[in-house]
C-alpha cells in the first residue's frame, strides 16, 4: 500500500496524541484523512490543507449509529476508505478495591476502548469488503490498525480496568485478521509503551521519570515515532494478524 494522494485513512481519537500526529504526518505526504474525535480539534493544525484532503467530524465511538454514518460520510467525501487507525481510548487508573472504583468506570472504558474499536473496525471492514467485491481489479490491500498497549499484557498498579480493555484489543487482532484476510484486509495491533502524550500526563511525574529509566533508551517515546511505525505497517503489506511492542524494551515494575 503506497502512502500517496490516493490513500484515504480514517482516524479515531484524532484531536490529540497518536491520532493527530499520524494525521498530520499523512497529510504532509498528500494522503486524504478523515479525522474524528468526540473532543474538538485545533483547526489551526489542519487549516492549511484543503477540505478535499482533510475533514474533521465529531464522533463518539460508543455511538454505533454514529460510526456507521461517519464511515458513509468518509466514502461520500473521499470516494473510498483504505486504512483505519483506531486511536480513540481512555486510560482510567483505579484500584479494583479503591474507593473511586465503580462498574460505571469499567463499563465506560470497555465501551470506548473495546466495543468502540470493534465497531469502527467492523463497519470499516464492511466498506472495504464491498470495495473489494466491486473493483474489477483487486486492490493490493486494506489495513485496520488498532492501538493496544504494553498494558495489554503488563499493566501498572491500578491498571485492572485499562489492562482488561487493552488486553481485549490485542486478543481480537488475530481472529479479526483471519476473518478479513480473504478480502485483502490486514489487521495489526500496535502496543505502545509510554509516550509524551496528553494521556500519559495523568501519571505522576515521579513515576514517569522512574519508568523512563527502565527503557533501553532511558526516555519515553515521541508521537512522531509512533507515526513512523504506523506508516511502516501501511507500506509493508505482509504485516498482518500480529502485534508488536513499541516501548524500547521496557520492563514495567511494581511502582
Amino acid at each position: 500500500m503506497r502512502i500517496d494522494s490516493s490513500l484515504v485513512v480514517f482516524i479515531t481519537g484524532a484531536s490529540s496524541g497518536f491520532g493527530i500526529q499520524v494525521g498530520l504526518d499523512l497529510l504532509k505526504r498528500d494522503c486524504k484523512c478523515y479525522l474524528t474525535d468526540r473532543d474538538d480539534i485545533d483547526n489551526k493544525l489542519i487549516s492549511q490543507y484543503p477540505t478535499t484532503q482533510v475533514v474533521f467530524r465529531h464522533l463518539d465511538v460508543t455511538d454505533e449509529e454514529g460510526i456507521k454514518n461517519a464511515i458513509k460520510d468518509c466514502v461520500k467525501t473521499f470516494g473510498h476508505i483504505d486504512a483505519v487507525l483506531n486511536s480513540a481510548g481512555i486510560a482510567p487508573l483505579e484500584s479494583i478495591i479503591g474507593q473511586n472504583f465503580s462498574n460505571k468506570i469499567l463499563a465506560q472504558c470497555l465501551s470506548i476502548n473495546v466495543i468502540g474499536t470493534f465497531n469502527v473496525s467492523k463497519y470499516a471492514a464492511l466498506q472495504m469488503a464491498q470495495q473489494q467485491n466491486t473493483n474489477k481489479e483487486k486492490r493490493r490491500d486494506y489495513a485496520i490498525i488498532n492501538v493496544g498497549s504494553i498494558a495489554s499484557v503488563n499493566a501498572l498498579d491500578k491498571g485492572s480496568i485499562y489492562g482488561a480493555s487493552k488486553g481485549a484489543v490485542l486478543a481480537m487482532t488475530l481472529p479479526m485478521a483471519r476473518d478479513l484476510g480473504r478480502y485483502g484486509i490486514r489487521v495489526v495491533c500496535m502496543c505502545p509503551g509510554f509516550f509524551n502524550t496528553k494521556m500519559v500526563q495523568q501519571i505522576p511525574q515521579t513515576n514517569l521519570q522512574q519508568l523512563a529509566k527502565l527503557t533501553c533508551l532511558g526516555r519515553h517515546g515521541e508521537p512522531s515515532e509512533f507515526s513512523n511505525a504506523f506508516q511502516a505497517i501501511i507500506e509493508n503489506t505482509f504485516i498482518n494478524g500480529t502485534h508488536f511492542y513499541l516501548d524500547s524494551s521496557m520492563a514495567t515494575p511494581h511502582l
